[in-house]
This record gives structure tokens, sequence and C-alpha cells, in this order.
């Protein structure tokens, strides 16, 4: 039993063990480590003043440097402005009485400075150098730029370094402009103005600097050049380019500190000024290694004292420690003899620390009432040994149970959910499963219009009439967001022993998506079969509506007009049938003309929706064939420009413009062909727009309309100014064998239309879309009957229908489609309809109306009629 007691502790999770010394010399850091730091917070912000204190003394240095070099140049400027106030100056006369003793005078203060003086014109000539006597012919000042700048402001002024004679050191001067007096006619007169320079070497700055603050370096830099022009050591540096460090600080402020290294090489710390007069800065320098240890010292000497410190305390608390281990290991020997069985070992003398007394005696007395429990403890453990094995068992089956990708769902008799998995809550759109568990399943879960067969069901699986085992179906389920999920379901059921029903167990597998991918593809492949016969029904128009009596040209139109229709199914499928460029469909009709350059092709980017594709294709290429054979194109040198532009109403104006070559001319046509005629037809149905023809001398133009939900501009627009619509008198209708024409493809309107035309009809429309029929629905009430197109523009013409049907009009639908959608069918008792695929037969449609209208085929009347439209 002592040896359970033992090794029990070894089986929960051990934390780290460590000793006393460890926790003394904690202790001695928790004690000292605040301490330190406080000290150390304390000798930085000391050493921070200090800091501060240095940089503020290098500012007022740099400041006071700045000041006296001000004062000096104003005193320079002075000097050399009192000087050019000289009378004997002002008349200009290099003879002039009083000039020799001018010369003396103006040499004594240029040596003051360590210069000379000079009186130079406009252009540069000297008339004066105190450096030679009077009378000396003298070279032309070098400094002109100078001298051109104080006779232009008329204000003295203090140049930068410049050499004033070649081969010698850079110097300084200041220009100051000579006041002539005289009479305006002799001041005309006289020569050029004078500007008197007072010229003095940078040295004598540099000893300025010395008397402000001697020992210290000092100088001035050309804050916008970074040159040196004066230091007060090392002064054979003048004119040198200045470290970057320092150059780019005083570019950018007019005061601060900077670190660097200077032009001896040495690493040092500069404070700057800006000058008030000129755009230099005084600068004074000192060792980085003097500036930092005004700081550096004092935290030097508190880290030596902090470590002399820490070390104290940590062999104080190792002393301590080893005073403390003794009693401690005692007890730890008595309490290892306990746990290894051996028996009660004899008390030793009292231990001298009153805390670790009381344990020893403690443990003691505990030794007894442990070896009473150790029994009832091993019962409790082997009792607990089984329920963790029970309760993996359990575990193990509940991930197998999660990690179905199929939905798993346990129901009770009363149809209340027991349990369900992860893959169940995804698909309920819940997120834990007491949101479930306990719940009526088809009451909660199911949609309203399934819960009565599921009850049922439910209810015979109960009774054992049917065996759920047998039964697979499809049922939906309700969402938590209302969303219906399609699910397939497989059922198993469990009975007691007596046959009773204990719980169903069901797997369902989502298959809404799936279902949903079958009914896209049926419906794809119904558009695709509807437009292949879209599309033939547009070449079998083509074939039947093109005159030609030579076979060869019969051919060659043809083939020109269904590579037409080709191309725009390619742009079209190019582009997942979503539109085409304009531009794009122009360049593939003109493409070998545009190559010559006799195309010029203009206008914002367009974009055309899918049903203008085809249509714009078709109107390009009959446009593009007559200019051709008979147009601007047929001739040398001949031209075309097609350009478009937005109108204020948002409608796309197109213009075909041809120009006929140099000195030829453009016969206007005897009469227009199918190709104008259908261009005719598609601009006002297709395109819902207008067209008008100008048949010039020099070649046609042809202006038209796109509406402007047929178009979309992806460019900058040019408005053009609105069109007016020119509306004439309408025909009076014929109120015999009036049927309705409702047809988007252009060229199948056509057609239709002829041929209802040689069936003797009078055709209203034919209307593009399903608003134009059902304006002419609305508006005609003496209809014999209707041909539909059942997808105008997109749209389903059973609206139509429903009007017309309503009014016991008979309907011919002709579709690509298989079948009437919308739940039409010809014999659903919805009035008399008949059904005609596409591509449509001359006598299909000629039997369906014969059929549904009762009258007779008048094609004799219709040849009449059509004679009559011909003269």
């Amino acid at each position: 039993m002592i040896s359970t007691i033992h090794d029990s502790p070894a089986e929960a999770p051990k934390r780290p063990v460590r000793g006393l010394r460890l926790y003394l010399l904690a202790l001695v850091m928790a004690v000292l480590v605040p301490a330190l730091a406080g000290g150390v917070a304390t000798a930085w912000q000391l050493a921070e003043a200090q800091r501060e204190q240095v940089e503020a003394s290098l500012h007022s240095s740099a400041r006071a440097m700045a000041v006296a070099l001000d004062r000096e140049l104003e005193v320079l400027t002075t000097s050399a402005t009192s000087l050019a106030s000289w009378p004997v100056l002002r008349s200009a006369q290099p003879d002039a009485p009083g000039l020799a003793e001018f010369h003396s005078h103006a040499a004594d203060v240029a040596n003051s400075y360590g210069g000379w003086v000079a009186i130079a014109r406009g252009d540069g000539t000297q008339l004066l150098d105190t450096r030679e006597p009077l009378g000396t012919a003298l070279p032309a000042w070098r400094g002109r730029l100078w001298i051109e700048q104080v006779l232009a402001s008329g204000r003295p002024a203090v140049s930068d370094m410049f050499l004033a004679e070649a081969g010698k050191r850079p110097v300084l001067a200041v220009f100051a402009p000579v006041r002539q007096t005289g009479s305006p006619a002799a001041l005309r007169g006289s020569a050029e103005p004078l500007v008197l320079i007072l010229a003095f070497d940078p040295e004598h700055l540099a000893e300025v600097m010395t008397e402000v603050q001697p020992g210290e370096i000092f100088s001035a830099v050309h804050t916008l050049e970074g040159r040196l022009i004066v230091r007060s050591v090392g002064r054979t540096s003048a004119g040198q380019p200045v470290p970057s460090w320092i150059a780019g600080a005083v570019a950018r402020d007019e005061g601060g500190l900077a670190h660097g290294t200077a032009l001896d090489g040495r690493s040092v710390t500069s404070a700057f000024q800006r000058l008030d007069r000129l755009p230099w800065s005084a600068i004074i320098s000192i060792p980085y290694d003097r500036y930092s240890a005004a700081w550096r010292t004092p935290l030097e000497r508190l880290a030596l004292g902090g470590l002399a410190l820490l070390l104290a305390g940590l062999i104080l608390a190792l002393i301590v420690a080893r005073r403390l281990l003794q009693p401690i290991g005692n007890l730890a020997a008595e309490a290892e003899a306990l746990a290894a069985g051996d028996a009660t070992p004899q008390l030793k003398a009292p231990i001298g620390v009153a805390e670790f007394e009381a344990l020893r005696l403690g443990l003691h007395r505990s030794t007894e009432l442990i070896r009473s429990r150790a029994v009832a403890e091993g019962k409790v453990q082997a009792a607990e040994a089984v329920a963790q094995a029970l309760r993996t068992e359990r575990d193990r089956a509940r991930l197998y149970f999660d990690v179905a990708r199929v939905m798993l769902l346990v129901l009770g008799p009363d149809g209340r959910v027991q349990g369900i998995n992860r893959r169940g809550l995804e698909v309920l759109g819940l997120s834990h499963e007491n949101e479930v568990i306990g719940r009526d399943w088809v009451s909660e879960f199911l949609p309203l219009a399934a819960r009565p067969a599921m009850r049922l069901m439910l209810e015979r699986i109960a009774s054992g009439e049917m065996d759920p085992v047998t039964v697979v179906h499809e049922a939906p389920v309700l969402r938590s967001d209302g969303e219906h999920r399609l699910i397939a379901w497989h059922n198993a059921a469990l009975r007691d022993a007596e046959g009773r029903l204990a719980v169903i167990v069901a797997s369902g597998e989502d298959v809404t998506d799936p279902r949903a991918a079958e009914e896209r593809q049926v419906l794809l492949m119904r558009e695709v079969d509807h437009r292949a016969k879209n599309a033939l029904a547009v070449v079998q128009s083509i074939l039947r509506m093109t005159e030609t009596p030579d076979p060869a040209d019969f051919a060659a139109t043809v083939e020109g007009r269904v590579s037409a229709l080709a191309r725009a199914h390619t742009l079209l499928a190019s582009e997942n049938w979503t539109g085409s460029d304009l531009r794009l469909l122009v360049e593939a009709e003109l493409a070998g003309y545009v190559a010559k350059g006799q195309v010029s092709i203009g206008g914002p980017g367009v974009w055309l929706s899918p049903e203008a594709v085809q249509a714009v294709s078709m109107v390009a290429h009959e446009l593009a064939t007559n200019a051709i054979r008979h147009g601007a194109l047929a001739q040398p040198g001949g031209q075309v420009s097609v350009q478009w532009e937005a109108t204020p109403q948002g409608d796309l104006r197109v213009v075909w413009a041809e120009q006929s070559g140099p000195g030829l001319r453009i016969p206007r046509p005897g009469r227009r062909g199918f190709g104008l005629r259908m261009v005719d037809a598609t601009v006002r149905s297709q395109f819902r727009g207008r067209i008008a023809y100008d048949w010039r001398p020099e070649g046609l133009q042809c202006t038209m309309t796109i509406a402007a939900e047929r178009v979309s501009l992806r460019g900058p627009i040019n408005p053009l100014p609105a069109s007016p619509v020119i509306k004439g008198p309408r025909p009076p209708p014929s109120r015999t064998r009036r049927i309705l024409l409702a047809e988007d493809e252009p060229l199948v309107a056509m057609e239709l239309d002829a041929q209802l035309r040689e069936m003797g009809f009078t055709v209203v429309g034919p209307a593009a879309t399903l608003q134009q029929a059902m304006d002419l629905a609305g508006q005609d009430h003496d209809l014999l009957g209707a041909v539909l197109d059942v997808n105008l523009g997109g749209q389903a013409v059973f609206p139509v229908a429903d009007l017309l049907v309503r009014r016991g009009v008979p309907v011919v639908f002709a579709t690509g489609y298989g079948s009437l959608p919308g739940g039409w069918a010809t014999s659903g008792g919805q009035g008399r309809t008949a059904l005609l695929r596409k591509p449509l037969s001359r006598g299909a449609l000629a039997g369906a109306l014969r059929e549904l209208t009762g009258m007779p085929d008048a094609s004799a009347e219709g040849a009449a009629l059509r004679l009559q439209e011909r003269a």
C-alpha cells in the first residue's frame, strides 16, 4: 500500500521542481533589481540633463559666433559704403583732384582687414587698385557678376569666395555702388557707373572667430554650396567641400546639432547656426569623446557599483541557503523512507527553524492515516480505469460518426432527434448539436410541403409495414437561413428483442448542387439547340432572299453573307456571347481595304449587345459589298470613312461615307436590291433606329442610328446634335387578311414578310421587341392571325400570345426550341395555336395559317399585290 502511495503522484503531470537556493537567489534579485533599476533611471536622467546642457552650450556658442560674423560683415559693409561715398569718386573722372588722398586712405582701411580696395566700371575695367600706384594699367576685375548685381540693386553686397586673380587664394569682397553727381546732361555723357570693391582675406574672419571664443574649433560654411569659407584651425582648407553630413544639416535647418567625421578624420559633434545677412552657417565643433564623456561617465560608474552590490547579495543568499538546506534534507530522508514502506523513522533532535519542525511532526502524524486509506484508494483507481476505457470507446465511436462526409441522423420512435454528426450540422447551417437534439425532425427541419409524406413514412417504419433499407428517396430539408437543400436518404431501423422500434439511423447525401447542374445542362442544351436553329433560319433566309440569275454570282453572294454571319458568331464566341467591340466588327469586314489605306475608322469605344452583333456584321457586309461592286472601292483611289458618335439622347449615330477616286463619279443605282433592303429592315427592327441614304455624285453617305440599349460606350463621348425625326402619314390599315409578325432576326423577318405577302396577307410589323409586338397587338383589332417568334431579344413572347388568344386570334409560334417553355402547349386548351420549328419551310407556314384561320391560300392575290408594289 505504501508503494502505491509513492507511485501515484508520478502519474499526475509534474511541474518543474526548483531548489531552495534558487528561490533565495530569486528573493535577492527581487529586492536588488528594482533598486538598481531606479538607480539606472536616475543616472540616465542625470546623464540626459548633462547631455542637454552640453548641447545647449554648443548651440549658444554657435549663435554667438553667427552674431559675431554678422557684426563683422556689417562693419566691412559700412567701411565699403563709407569709402564709396567720397566726393572724389562721384565725378567718375580718373584724374579728379583728391584721388591720391583717397588712394592712401583706402589702402589704410583695406590693410586693417588684410585686403585692398579697387574701383571698377560696370564692364569690370579697374580704375584704381590700392596695391598699385595711381595711373598703373590694371586688368579687368574677375568678379563682374557681383558688379552687375550691385549696380542693378543699388545696394552693397558681400560676395561668396572667388578668385580675384589667377593662381591666388580665394578672397571675399564687399561691393558698394558709387553715387555720381552732376547735371543730368553731364551724367548722360559720363562713363559707366562705378563700384567700390573692398576685398579681404577670409583669414580675417578666422581671427574674429578666435577672439570670440579661444581654444574652440569654429568654421563658416556656405549653406547652399556646402563649401568651407573659413576655419579657426587648419586654415589652409578654405574653399574645400565640407563632409556631406554637415552640408546636409546646414542646408536643411537654420540651427541644430550633427555628428560625423571632420576633415582631419576625427569624430566630432558640431552645433551650427545660420547667419542673418548671408547664406552662411557658423559651426562650432568639439571631439565626440568630449561630448559623450559628459553623460557616459555617470552611467559607467553606476553600472560598476550595481554589479558589485548584486554580487554581494548573491553571496549572502548562498550562505543562508546552506544553513537552511541541512534540516530540509533530513525531512526529505524521512519522507523517502515512508514512501519505500520502511518502518516509521525515529524522530531526531528538534530542528532549529520552527516552521520546519512543525512540518516534521505533521509528517509523522500523517503516516498512519495514509496507510489506512491506501486500500480504499486502490479500489477507486480500478473503477476509474474501467470508466476511462468506456469513455475511450465512446470518443472513438463519436469520431467515426463525425468524420463521415455524409449526413448521419439518429431519430427516436417519436421522430425526435437523438444524434447528428458534424456534416449534418453543416447541411442545416447550425454550429452545435444542442440546437438539434430533442427537437421534432419533421415539424422543425422539413419544409411544410414535405412533412405529411415524411410523417407517414415514419409511422409505417414504426409499425413494421415498411422496411427502410429498401427505400431510397430524395426529400428536402430546411436550413436555419430558410434555404431548401435536397437530400438523398438511405435509412435503417434498429429494433429491440421484442421487435419494437428503437431508433432510425438515416444517412443523407446533399444532392442540391448536382441536381441544379443537371437542370443547367438541360437548359444549356435547349439554348444551343435554339441558337443553332436560329442560325439555320438566317442562312435559309439568305438563300431564299438572294436575287441574282448568275449561279456563280449567287454562290459568291451567299458565301459572303454566310461568312459575315460566321465572323459575327466567332466574335461572340470569343467573348462568351456577352457582345463584341464595334471597331473589331467593322475592321473584320473591311480588313483588306483597311490594310491598303482605303478605309478610315473612328469613334469612341463601343460595346455591342449580343443581339446587335450579328445584325451589325450583316449591315457592314452589305454596305462593304455595295461599295466594292458599285461604289467607291470599285474605283482606283476610292475611300470609305466609317465614323460613329453619341447623340444627346444616348443613341449611337454611325455615318458610312464613300469618296470616289479623283475626277470620277459614282452613278445613283436604279433600284435597291435585297442587300440594302436588308440593311433598312435591320436598322429599323434589330437596331430600333433610323437610316437615311444620300446618293451623292462622289459616293453614298449612309447615316443610321442604333438605340442606346443595344450599345455601351467605353470611350470619350462627343455628342452630336439630335437629328429630326421625320414622321410621315401612315397608310390606312387594311381590314382583311391582316397578320401580325413578330421576329427579332431581320433576315428571317424579311423572309417571313415576303412569304406572308406571297400568300396574300397584309403584314402588321414586323415587331422586333416584346413592347413593339404588344403595342401592335393592342392597337390593331382586325388581326386575322399572328406569327410570333417565341424569343424576342431575350424576352418570351407569351404576353402577346395571351392577349391575342383571349380575343380569339389564332397564333403560330416559330421557335428554335424543341418545345414551348412557360407552360404553353399547342394542345393545352389555350386557344388556336400551332408550333413551327425553325428553319421554316414555305409550305409549313401556309398550311398552319390555312388550318388555323380557315382561309384558302391567296397566292394569286399576293402576286397581284407584289406587282402593284413594284410598279
